[in-house]
């Protein structure tokens, strides 16, 4: 995470100094303190008491999640606004008493809402189906995948568990054939996906499929490359230039490295913005005017979150595959 944290830091840097530059924020100039987390727990919450002693009007960081989670009841105590950027684990967010805390990344949790999004795009009847490994990774993410269709008022006409480690899937491709599924789910692994995938193929079964992001592999981009079905994988997404339409140049976000200190740089921007709507640094109000509306920042366009602190965007998006490799649909 070296990387990742040196690009935070740097995009931090410059923005402060642009921030001093115009006169600083509510008649005071900006400081930026920089502390290592150390991508763990216990470093974490070192790195949080150290900024805390300083007294700062904001935090910005923490892009592993166990880190963010060590370090976010210290903040919530002092009552000092945490906007954790690159955070995906869905305990950042999850708390027992409200806290100033807002993430400026999408969460791990919420795949299978994405999943549920994409099945209903592509079954013009609504005949859905999704099929799943048992493992509790499936598992989770079937439950989310369900609970959106059911949003919707729509059953999948199949939910087929499968044992992982068999040569063959045949009664799953035909039950799929049977059921007139128009849209396929497979939450599980490459291995089995493949076998279903070549099954259907056998039997004719021309349907889109979406995986889970399990099967992001490389080898499983060449494998859905030469079928004759759509195939497309699930990957985290975040927020980036190119979806800020008055960005000039979106092509210079190619790394997670550089997205890290877009992100970072945004929070700052939003936070920003918001004292000086406020004409305050109090971190809870600071808080509830972020999640209250969407707001302009130069860097990622508009940004906003939702009642709980979390980024009110979709954090999972389909790729295709190309050159053996996965690339997000546009």
């Amino acid at each position: 995470m070296a990387a990742t944290g040196l690009a935070m830091q740097r995009a931090l840097e410059a923005a402060v100094a642009e921030a001093n530059a115009a006169g600083g924020v509510l008649g005071q100039r900006l400081v930026l303190s920089v502390e290592d987390d150390g991508c763990a727990s216990a470093t974490a919450q070192g790195a949080a008491n150290t900024l805390l002693a300083s007294k700062p009007a904001l935090v910005v960081g923490h892009p592993c999640s166990s880190a963010a989670i060590s370090a976010r009841p210290l903040y919530g105590q002092a009552g000092v606004l945490l906007i954790a950027v690159g955070a995906r684990h869905p305990d950042v967010t999850r708390l027992s008493a409200p806290a100033p805390l807002l993430r400026l990344a999408g969460r791990d949790d919420r795949q299978g809402e994405a999943a549920a999004r994409w099945l209903l795009s592509h079954a013009p009847s609504q005949r859905v189906a999704l099929v799943h490994d048992r493992t509790g990774y499936a598992r989770a993410i079937l439950d989310g995948a369900v609970a959106g269709l059911k949003a919707a008022g729509v059953d999948p006409v199949s939910l087929l568990p499968i044992v992982a480690g068999k040569p063959d899937y045949e009664e799953i491709a035909l039950r799929l054939k049977e059921d007139r599924a128009e849209a396929l789910f497979f939450a599980g692994y490459p291995d089995e996906a493949a076998i279903i995938v070549a099954r259907l193929a056998a039997l004719g079964v021309d349907i889109p499929i979406l995986g889970s992001d399990a099967l992001a592999t490389p080898e499983f981009a060449r494998t859905a490359s030469q079928a004759g079905q759509r195939i497309a994988v699930l990957l985290p997404s975040e927020l980036s230039p190119a979806a800020a339409k008055d960005l000039s140049s979106p092509e210079k976000v190619n790394d997670d490295a550089t997205n890290a200190g877009l992100h970072a740089r945004s929070a700052f921007e939003a936070w920003l913005g918001t004292v000086k709507k406020l004409g305050t640094f109090d971190g809870a109000a600071l808080a509830q005017a972020l999640r209250g509306a969407p707001i302009r920042t130069p860097s990622l366009g508009e940004i906003g979150f939702d009642a709980n602190g979390d980024l009110d965007a979709p954090a999972f998006a389909p790729a295709s595959p190309r050159g053996g490799r996965w690339i997000p649909d546009n």
